[in-house]
Formats: C-alpha cells, structure tokens, sequence
C-alpha cells in the first residue's frame, strides 16, 4: 500500500485555471478555502491552489496524478519543513525516561539572544555527546547564565504520576515540558520554545497553543542543536546523574544507567537487600524488565 504524500508545486493563474476545469470534468468536489483560488477533493487526493501561486496536492501516488492533471504546467518546490527559531528562546528536555532506575528530569532553559554566543563557545549540546564529568562543569554555567525550571520525580512519585497519567508516559511528559516552559515564560516573558519530539503529534507545541495562541513551537527530533534545548539536556543530565550517585550511596547497591543486562543483577541484589516493598524507591515499576523480575520471584 503506497503512502500518503505531499507535493508542494507553484503553479500561475492561468494554469490554475485550467487545473479547476480539469477536476471539475473528473468530478472532483469544490469548497472555499482561505487565501485560496479553490480547494477540491477526489479520487483520495485534497488539491489547494492558494492566491500565491502555491498548489499543495496531499494523497497517494501523487507522481501519476501529476502527470495526468499538470503536465508541465507546475514546478516542485521544496516541501516546507518546520520554521525555524531565532534569537532568544525557551528548550526543554528529560534524563531518565529510559533508565530502569533513577528519577525522570525534565528541565527547561531560557536563553537571551546575549547569552546565545556565550553557551555555543562554552560547548553546550546534545548531553548524550558530552562526557559525564563535563556535564558537571557546563550544568553550573549554564544555571549562573541563564533562567532555567527544573521538575525531580523521584521513582516513587514517577511510579505514581505515570499511574495518574493513565499509564502513558508521553501524557506526563507533555505535562511536565508544558509546565518548565509556561513557568519559565511567565518569568521571562519569552514566548518562543524547542522542544526535543518525543511523540509524533508534537503535543507539546499543540498544548502550548491552547494555553496561549501566541506561543511560537517547534518540536522536532535531534532539537539540541538549539542552545535552550542543548542546556536543558544538560541540566537534565546532571541533576539524573546526581541522582543516581546519591542513591547507591543511600541503598549500597551500584544502579546501572540504562535498562541493559545489567538491570537484573542489580535488582536482585537490591531485593536481597531490602526486600520487594522498597522497590518502587528506586525503580521505575512499569518497565518490562523490572515487572518480569518482580513477577517471578528472581531474587529468592
């Protein structure tokens, strides 16, 4: 089954012209559109030709259809991608999501246009390519620079807050990246943010955009290329790995970071240690790892 597509061509008045007449002849429905000569529907396939000269054809095989309406009567023009942010804006990221032990962080940053410079010569970017100890050292730098919020879900209270989300993890993390970024946009009046996508809807950008029509979002996958996005993953970072010290420390158990192989022999050298009921103090309950561990008694 081939997929959905889009083509986004330019095409004169005239030509427009003759590309109703055609779909008129192959029984496609017309509407109104805003800032649009005409808008139609037909055989799987939405066609707009707007007042600028922009015809934007969405459905499947749109190659065949191309030839069999347009000829050569329109030119590709690139499909357009998500505009960019400049200047000063708002980021936000999360550490932990994916480890089976330890917090969930979720961070935000504000970065003033005068602090742009600033943070791309101290090296900030994506926390994933910066080694742990420098994540110490950019972490402090970043909070003397620059306005930032920062939300700790400990494991028991993110065991609780995922219940409270229905389950999902996406709906507690568009709740927590909305909250850093409304916070952080009441105080300091900024009211355009990346957010690093972690669902395909971007329903933080949708969100924002029912709290205030005024927000400017982009949500898009790799986002730590932006200043504000690459400084909250590193806050994020740094206050996960502190975490994670802290609790070896208070339990006397080395958590691994990730949820690789060597997850189970911590967990069972925890419940060794601690029994079953303290669990939920250090683990994040619904990852698969830890329930089929608990399910089967592995540390007796």
């Amino acid at each position: 089954m081939s997929a959905q597509e889009t083509q986004v061509l330019k095409l004169d008045a005239q030509a427009g012209r003759q590309l109703s007449d055609r779909l008129q002849r192959a029984g496609y429905m017309f509407k109104n559109a805003p800032h649009a000569w005409f808008q139609a529907r037909g055989e799987n396939v939405s066609v707009t030709h707007y007042k600028s000269g922009k015809l934007v054809v969405q459905g499947k095989a749109l190659a065949l259809w191309c030839e069999r309406f347009l000829g050569q009567g329109a030119v590709s023009v690139s499909k357009p991608g998500p505009e960019k942010i400049r200047g000063a804006h708002l980021g936000s990221d999360e550490a932990g999501k994916g480890d089976s032990f330890g917090p969930l962080v979720v961070c935000g940053v504000a970065v003033p246009e005068e602090q742009l410079a600033v943070l791309k010569s101290m090296g900030v970017g994506d926390s994933k390519a910066i080694a742990d100890g420098r994540i110490r050292l950019l972490a402090d730098q970043i909070r003397k620079h620059c306005p930032y919020r920062e939300i700790f879900l400990e494991p028991e209270e993110y065991n609780h807050e995922w219940k409270a989300a229905g389950d999902n993890l996406n709906t507690l993390l568009v709740k927590l990246h909305v909250d850093v970024l409304t916070k952080l946009e009441r105080e300091t009046g900024i009211q355009q943010a990346v957010v690093d996508r972690f669902a395909a809807k971007e329903p933080v950008r949708q969100k924002l955009g029912l709290l205030n029509s005024a927000w400017k979002v982009l949500e898009v996958p790799r986002a730590e290329s932006y200043m504000a996005v690459g400084a909250a993953s590193i806050l994020a970072r740094d206050r996960f790995l502190e975490a994670m010290e802290r609790a070896s420390e208070t339990w006397a158990v080395d958590f691994p970071l990730g949820s690789g192989a060597p997850v189970a022999p911590a967990v069972r050298r925890f419940l060794e240690i601690h029994g079953p009921d303290s669990l939920p103090k250090v683990c994040k309950m619904h990852f698969r790892n830890i329930q089929k561990i608990v399910e089967k008694g592995l540390w007796s």
